[in-house]
């Protein structure tokens, strides 16, 4: 006999998107109540705007956005800047202007209209996932980033060092490790005093 329970990891899912906190950007008309009503009935919690603001609300973690076709129209910044918010874009065209605009702004996601119900929770889930997996992507390119960056100033103070006391470089090194431990700072933190002071 089949299980009729939701399995506990879709049950997750489906927790995780009861929290979060949706805006739609879209002219007030049916479909905008549709997509409210439908994003309410999920659990989610939704508000709705229009025009597109010039700066998205920072508590924020679905935006659902009009693209507008109209050149005169000119694109918010955050649609192409905001890092902390999934972005699913509402076209009611596939001109080449448009898709060139859709790979430009990066989304997570694409409704097309006229919108209809099914599809719209799928849209979401994927849009979810993507940006979060995009910003941990992001996060270990910055901590890699910043190792690389603190490596180099080690380096450089280890060069320093080695120069002005006469040792090698791996004295160099065990010092301002020893250092950094009693001082119980990161050895980046000590390399820095060392550079910063032999640059007066």
């Amino acid at each position: 006999m089949m299980n009729d329970r939701i399995p506990l990891k879709d049950e997750d899912m489906l927790r995780r998107l009861r929290r979060m906190r949706v805006l739609v950007i879209h002219p007030d008309d049916t479909e905008r109540s549709m997509f409210l009503a439908h994003i309410k009935r999920v659990g989610c919690q939704v508000e709705a705007i229009w025009p597109a603001p010039e700066a998205l609300p920072t508590y924020i973690d679905v935006v659902l956005f009009l693209l507008n076709p109209d050149r005169n129209n000119r694109t918010p910044a955050w649609v192409t800047t905001c890092d902390t918010a999934a972005r699913i874009a509402i076209i009611a065209f596939e001109t080449p202007e448009i898709l060139t605009e859709l790979q430009r702004m990066n989304v997570h996601g694409v409704l097309s209209k006229p919108v209809r119900i099914f599809g719209i929770l799928a849209a979401l889930t994927t849009a979810v996932s993507l940006a979060t997996h995009e910003a941990r992507l992001k996060q270990r390119i910055k901590s890699l980033d910043d190792t690389l960056k603190a490596r180099r100033r080690i380096e450089k103070a280890v060069g320093i060092l080695s120069t002005s006391r006469n040792i090698s470089e791996e004295e160099a090194y065990r010092r301002l490790r020893e250092k950094a431990m009693t001082s119980k700072v990161t050895i980046a933190s000590v390399a820095d005093a060392i550079i910063a002071s032999s640059d007066i």
